[in-house]
């Protein structure tokens, strides 16, 4: 009895498990596809050392952008490194807030220290992921990297060096947008 109990909780739990992750798309296609965007007008901070720790920025930037009256934006990232071929503390990545228009002016007193710049109207591969969780945000990574960078060779792009920049909106399209240059290895 007590066999039959346990193996029914475990049976539950991975039924679960599975349930979980194919609503959080672990099981969809990831469709790429060529696109031209931009111009894209960017407050960014740079940082160095693990990708993992850009949740502080973001954090800083959700708490004091709203206090400065700036709004209506995404949170992005560029990843400049790749994390398989860079050491941990080498990596470097410009994280901050992406609007839709030039910004007249920039409010001054944040905590980190922000570059205002605009990164010109290029054409890219791109690829996007559903967020339904914050767990979303990591299972993309697995997901889209590996079919972005397909698609990159496939097309004749030089990995080395190559950038790629993330687009957060998880609140209105809930999605990220995962972006490879086609025209440069980078963002500026």
């Amino acid at each position: 009895m007590k066999l039959k109990i346990f193996l029914g909780v475990i049976l539950a739990v991975l039924v679960s498990g599975i349930g979980y992750f194919y609503y959080l798309g672990a099981f969809d296609t990831v469709h790429v596809k060529e696109e031209s965007l931009g111009p894209f007008y960017v407050l960014s901070h740079d940082r160095l050392g693990s990708y993992r720790n850009v949740g502080e920025t973001f954090e800083a930037i959700q708490k004091e952008f709203p206090e400065k009256g700036l709004k209506n934006y995404k949170l992005f990232g560029i990843y400049k490194d790749n994390p398989k071929m860079v050491p941990e503390e080498k990596l470097r990545c410009e994280v901050g807030a992406l609007f839709s228009a030039p910004i007249t002016e920039i409010p001054s007193g944040f905590s980190l220290p922000l570059k205002y710049k605009v990164i010109e109207k290029k054409r890219y591969l791109t690829a996007d992921f559903p967020v339904k969780s914050f767990v979303s945000i990591f299972l993309g990574i697995f997901k889209v990297y590996p079919e972005l960078t397909k698609s990159c060779v496939e097309k004749g792009c030089d990995m080395n060096g190559k950038a790629s920049m993330e687009i957060y909106e998880p609140i209105v399209e809930r999605q990220t947008k995962y972006l490879f240059p086609l025209d440069s290895p980078g963002f500026d």
